[in-house]
C-alpha cells in the first residue's frame, strides 16, 4: 500500500523510471495524468524537480531531497501499517533481515520455513552479503535485522546479542591433524590450501600476519564462496582456513574438523545479532528478533 497521494506517488515513480511515458505506463494511466500531477506538484513546492531531457527526465537537487524523503515516509508508513495489522492478530507483516552468506544457505531457511509455518501472513526479504554491507543497509532502514561480524562502533546500531567465533583450519575427520588442538599458520606450508579470497573480511585478517606467513604459502583455491571451501573440503581435496560457524552443522555431523589457529594476530571474530539503535521495530520483525535471540548460542555454536 503506498502511503500517499497520487501525486507524490506519480513523482516517485516517474523518478525511479527517468521517463513520464514508462511511469504512466507502470501506472497504468495516460501520460498526460502523470505531467499534470508532477506539475501540479512543481508548482506547489514552487521549484522544479525534474531536468527535461530529450528523452526521459532526470531529479534536481530539489528532487533527490524530496524522493529520499518520500522513500523515508513510505517505509514509516509500512513499519506502522505492521504494528496495525498486529492488532489484528498478526495476519500480515513483512520482515527484512541481512545474513552472511553461510547462514542463507541453511539457517535462514529453517528459521523462515518455521515463522512461516506458525505466521503464513509475514512475509520476508533475505539479503545476503557482507558485514559492512548489511550494517549500512541498517543504518539506513533498508534491513530491521542484521546477523553478522561485528561493524565499527560508529556505526548507529545496537547489538542484541554478541559472542566470539574462532578461526581455525578445516580438515576432513580422517586427516592426521583432526585431534590437535591448535596449529600455527606457517605449518600449513605443503598442505592442498584453501583460502578465501583478499576482499574478504577473514583473508585480510590472515594477510597481516607477523612473519608475512601468507606470503609462503600458494593456495590451491582461493574463492568467496563458503560452499565452495566447504565442500572442497568435505570431498578431501583440501584444507580450509574458515571461521567455526562456516563448518558447524559438518561439525555437529562428524564430517570435519576445525582447528583453532594459534598464531600472535589471530583472535576470533565478533559474530552479532544487530538492529538500528533507538527504531521501534515493527510487531512481525521484533517477533523474529526473539527468535532469533532465544537461539542465537546454538547456530552460533562456540567460540
Amino acid at each position: 500500500m503506498h502511503a500517499f497521494s497520487p501525486l507524490l506517488r506519480y513523482f516517485e515513480e516517474v523518478a525511479v523510471q527517468g521517463s513520464v511515458r514508462r511511469a504512466a505506463e507502470r501506472l497504468h494511466i495516460a501520460p498526460s495524468a502523470v505531467t499534470r500531477q508532477v506539475k501540479s506538484f512543481e508548482d506547489l513546492l514552487g521549484v522544479p524537480l525534474f531536468e527535461r531531457l530529450p528523452r526521459g527526465v532526470r531529479l534536481t537537487s530539489a528532487g533527490e531531497l524530496m524522493l529520499a524523503s518520500v522513500r523515508r515516509l513510505q517505509r514509516e508508513f509500512d513499519a506502522t501499517l505492521s504494528q496495525v495489522d498486529a492488532l489484528k492478530g498478526l495476519r500480515r507483516g513483512k520482515v527484512r533481515i541481512g545474513v552472511l552468506q553461510t547462514l542463507s544457505e541453511r539457517f535462514v531457511p529453517e528459521l523462515v520455513a518455521d515463522v512461516h509455518q506458525a505466521y503464513p501472513g509475514i512475509s520476508f526479504t533475505v539479503h545476503a552479503g557482507n558485514s559492512d554491507d548489511i550494517a549500512d543497509r541498517i543504518a539506513v532502514g533498508e534491513l530491521d535485522i542484521g546477523l553478522c561480524w561485528t561493524p565499527p562502533p560508529t556505526a548507529p546500531l545496537r547489538q542484541v546479542r554478541s559472542t566470539p567465533v574462532s578461526i581455525g583450519l578445516v580438515v576432513p575427520v580422517d586427516h592426521p591433524w583432526a585431534k590437535r588442538r591448535s596449529v600455527r599458520f606457517r605449518e600449513c606450508v605443503g598442505q592442498p590450501l584453501i583460502l578465501p579470497t583478499v576482499e574478504m573480511e577473514l583473508r585480510r585478517m590472515l594477510d597481516k600476519l607477523q612473519g608475512g606467513a601468507i606470503a609462503r604459502l600458494e593456495p590451491f583455491v582461493e574463492t568467496n564462496s563458503i560452499s565452495t571451501q566447504r565442500q572442497l573440503v568435505l570431498a578431501g581435496s583440501g584444507v580450509a582456513v574458515m571461521t567455526r560457524i562456516s563448518v558447524l552443522h559438518e561439525i555437529r555431523e562428524g564430517k570435519v574438523a576445525h582447528i583453532p589457529l594459534s598464531d600472535k594476530g589471530i583472535k576470533a571474530m565478533q559474530f552479532s545479532l544487530l538492529v538500528r539503535e533507538e527504531r521501534s521495530l515493527p510487531i512481525a520483525a521484533a517477533l523474529l528478533l526473539e527468535r532469533l535471540d532465544k537461539g542465537f548460542k546454538g547456530y552460533a555454536g562456540p567460540a
